[in-house]
């Protein structure tokens, strides 16, 4: 049974484990595909998130190996004839549990380690480009509008050193008085010590109005500098920004114990930090979920494919949509942080207990 199983499995590992990456990477397409971005970052960023996709991608996988691989008997009616001989769906169950149980360990080693772990790097890293990206983003001929109230334009750009000529800048960051800068020549300089992208310019004007008192200032200056603080830009573009995800079960405890001394107790912490143990163990409730369904098939409904493909379907979405209520109440004290996050898992392990209890009632009847 267990060979019946493994192909299935590891080829909806391999499928839905590209849509989720393929779904991270649209959200993140303008930093991913920008003008410093080299295929090592891309093969960077993927390995980091790889871990926090197997979160998602293993349990819909398994259930589908499950309910595929058990389908596969019930066509060629394997299970016709088992349940003939008197066994019923209590048979099928060891190998999807002893599965279960190496998935369980495996996977709370990602939720507990490997994925928030993996997100900070992914996180740094497309801080990096971000960085990268706003650095080399200016070309000639084109207003570049990336940043935030600020749009810069330069007439010429050096390859080589990335040296602007007849650079303009509108700085709009002060709506009541914005500023026009007009400079022969110009840089970006990304490695600023405070952490701030700052555009060098050189021999330019200064213009700022004041369009209530009608006031006009103007300026010369040999050397200024444009600075731009990159937190907020960064926070504004990097996709990947999680306030939760990227903390540890011990880090989530700690930032708790914190706000809860500033007097805010902030469930979502705790919810988070038994969801990371609750949900590698719905590698059970799917394993029961599955056995119950092969009853189905044994039956000779459905085709063991259309089954299989229905039940994974409803049974994620019922999970998710259920963790999601479930969650918004924990969050907000209306119930206990374990059940919040338990109580999917709980919920999904009853409807498969269920199933196999009346499947085995069926199966009496064949």
């Amino acid at each position: 049974m267990f060979w019946e199983v493994l192909p299935p499995f590891v080829g909806a590992l391999l499928f839905f484990t590209q849509i989720f990456f393929v779904a991270r990477m649209l959200t993140a397409a303008d930093v991913i595909f920008g003008s410093a971005v080299d295929p090592k970052d891309i093969v960077g960023v993927l390995l980091y998130l790889l871990p926090s996709m197997l979160i998602y991608a293993v349990p819909v996988a398994f259930l589908l190996g499950v309910l595929i691989g058990l389908g596969r008997l019930g066509d060629d009616r394997e299970l016709t004839a088992l349940a003939a001989t008197g066994h019923g769906p209590l048979s099928l169950v060891g190998m999807p549990l002893l599965v279960a149980v190496g998935l369980t360990v495996v996977m709370l080693v990602v939720t507990t380690w490997a994925a928030p772990v993996g997100l900070k790097h992914a996180q740094s890293l497309m801080n990096d480009i971000i960085r990268r990206n706003l650095a080399t983003g200016v070309k000639p001929g084109v207003f570049y509008e990336d940043l935030s109230d600020l749009t810069v334009f330069a007439g010429e750009v050096d390859k080589k050193d990335g040296t602007l000529a007849n650079v303009l800048v509108e700085d709009a960051r002060e709506e009541k008085s914005p500023i026009l800068v007009l400079a022969r020549r110009g840089r970006i300089m990304p490695s600023d010590p405070s952490g701030a992208l700052v555009l060098r310019l050189e021999d330019g004007d200064l213009h700022r109005a004041q369009p209530k008192s009608g006031d006009y200032a103007l300026a010369t200056f040999s050397k200024a500098d444009v600075a731009v603080i990159m937190d907020r830009e960064i926070s504004r573009k990097n996709s990947l920004k999680r306030r939760l995800e990227n903390q540890t079960p011990s880090e989530l405890l700690a930032n708790y114990r914190y706000w809860l001394q500033q007097d805010d107790d902030d469930r979502s912490y705790l919810v988070e930090y038994h969801r990371r143990f609750a949900h590698p163990f719905l590698h059970f409730a799917l394993a029961l979920v599955g056995v119950g369904v092969a009853g189905s098939v044994a039956r000779g409904r459905k085709p063991g494919k259309a089954v299989a493909i229905s039940w994974t379907v409803g049974a994620v979405v019922v999970y998710f949509v259920l963790g999601k209520i479930l969650g918004t109440f924990g969050n907000h004290g209306s119930i206990p942080p374990w059940f919040a996050s338990w109580g999917p898992v709980l919920f999904i392990g009853a409807v498969g207990a269920a199933l196999i209890a009346w499947r085995s009632g069926s199966w009496r009847r064949v």
